[in-house]
C-alpha cells in the first residue's frame, strides 16, 4: 500500500521527534553524570545506627565527602528486615543521590517472605562493594574440642544423643543463622535452632554453654574470646581473616570450598546513568585502598572489597541461587 505525501511528511516528523527528544534526554543524563555530585548524597542504612553497617557507611561516607567536595548524609531507616529502606531506595530518583548501603537482605528476603512487594535484583544496581562479613565457627564450654575436626566428630557423637545438639543464631533468617543449617547439612545430623535478638544475646549464650555452637561475627565475639569463655575453630569463608590468621578456611577444615561471608554493599535505583555508578565504583574502591580505612574496617571484622560493577553483578547472582538454597533446604519462612 502507498503510502501519501502528507502521511509520509507526518511519519518523518515524528519519527525526528521521537529522536530528537531521546537525544535531549541522552544529553540531559550525560550533562548530569558530568556535574556529579552537585548536591548533598544520602546513603540509608537499613539497621539503627551503631551497628557494623551503619559505622561502615558512616567511615566511607566522610572519606566520599572529603573526595567529592559535598556533604554525604548517613540516614538511619531500620525495621522490616531491610524492606522500609530498600523499598524507599527502589522509589527514590535514579540520580546517584540516594544510595542503599544493602547487605545479604536483598538477595535473601526473595526467598525468605513469599509476598514481598519489590524485587531488589531488577529494580537496584549495585554500584560498588564495600567489605565482606565472615562468619566464624565459635563453641562455648559444653564442647570440648579445639579444631574443626574434634568438633565434628563431638557433634556428630552428641547429635546420636537423647540431648541432642543446639545452636545459636542473631535471628531466624540471617546469614549467620543459615550458614549453621549449612554446616548441619555436610555433617549429615539434626540440630536444633535457638534464635535469639542479635548476635549480643547469642554470644552470651554460648559463653553460658545454653547452646553447643553457632555462627557470629567477631565484634560480638570477642569479649567473650578474650575471656576463655568461647573458641574459635574456623571463618567461613574462602580467605583466611586478617587479624585472625591463624583460623582455617572451611576448604582447609575439610569442607565443601564455599564463601558464607555476608557482604555490605552500595546500590542505586535502577537507571542510575552508567557514569555515576561508575564514579562512584572508582573513588569508594580508592578509599578502601587506604591503609587507615583499611585498618579500621579490618578491626570491625570486616574484610574490604575491591570490586567492578560486573563483579558485583555476579557475586549477587551466586549468592542468590546459593543461600535460596540453604533457605529451601532447611525449610525457613518468614512473615
Amino acid at each position: 500500500m502507498k503510502m501519501s505525501l502528507s502521511s509520509s511528511l507526518f511519519a518523518r516528523r515524528t519519527a525526528g521527534a521521537v529522536l530528537a527528544c531521546a537525544a535531549a534526554v541522552c544529553a540531559a543524563t550525560a550533562t548530569a553524570a558530568d556535574h556529579y555530585p552537585s548536591r548533598p548524597i544520602k546513603i540509608i542504612v537499613p539497621f539503627a545506627a551503631g551497628g557494623g553497617s551503619d559505622v561502615t557507611a558512616r567511615l566511607i561516607g566522610r572519606k566520599l565527602q572529603e573526595v567529592y567536595g559535598q556533604a554525604v548524609v548517613v540516614e538511619n531507616q531500620p525495621g522490616a528486615s531491610t524492606q522500609i529502606a530498600t523499598r524507599n531506595v527502589i522509589r527514590s530518583a535514579p540520580d546517584g543521590y540516594t544510595l542503599l548501603l544493602a547487605t545479604t537482605s536483598v538477595v535473601n528476603n526473595a526467598h525468605l517472605y513469599p509476598r514481598l512487594d519489590y524485587d531488589a535484583m531488577k529494580e537496584l544496581v549495585p554500584v560498588v562493594g564495600i567489605v565482606e562479613v565472615p562468619p566464624f565457627l565459635a563453641v562455648g564450654p559444653g564442647i570440648k574440642a579445639t579444631n574443626v575436626k574434634d568438633f565434628i566428630a563431638e557433634i556428630k557423637a552428641k547429635a546420636a544423643t537423647e540431648k541432642g545438639v543446639t545452636f545459636g543464631s542473631a535471628g531466624p533468617g540471617s546469614t549467620l543463622h543459615l550458614a549453621s543449617e549449612w554446616l548441619i547439612k555436610q555433617l549429615g545430623i539434626k540440630a536444633v535452632h535457638s534464635p535469639y535478638k542479635g548476635s549480643g544475646p547469642a554470644s552470651v549464650a554460648l559463653a553460658q554453654g545454653d547452646i553447643d555452637f553457632s555462627f557470629d561475627n567477631i565484634p560480638p565475639l570477642r569479649p567473650m574470646v578474650d575471656a576463655g569463655k568461647v573458641r574459635l575453630l574456623m571463618v567461613g569463608a574462602r580467605n583466611r581473616f586478617p587479624s585472625t590468621p591463624a583460623l582455617p578456611t572451611l576448604k582447609e577444615s575439610g569442607l565443601p570450598d564455599e564463601e558464607l561471608s555476608s557482604w555490605f554493599i552500595l546500590m542505586a535505583p535502577a537507571q542510575t546513568p552508567p557514569a555515576v555508578v561508575a564514579s562512584i565504583n572508582d573513588e569508594v574502591n580508592k578509599i578502601l585502598k587506604k591503609p587507615d580505612v583499611r585498618s579500621s574496617l579490618i578491626d570491625l571484622g570486616l574484610a574490604p572489597m575491591d570490586t567492578s560493577v560486573d563483579d558485583l553483578k555476579k557475586r549477587m547472582r551466586n549468592d542468590f541461587n546459593m543461600w535460596g538454597g540453604i533457605i529451601k533446604d532447611a525449610k525457613v519462612t518468614l512473615e
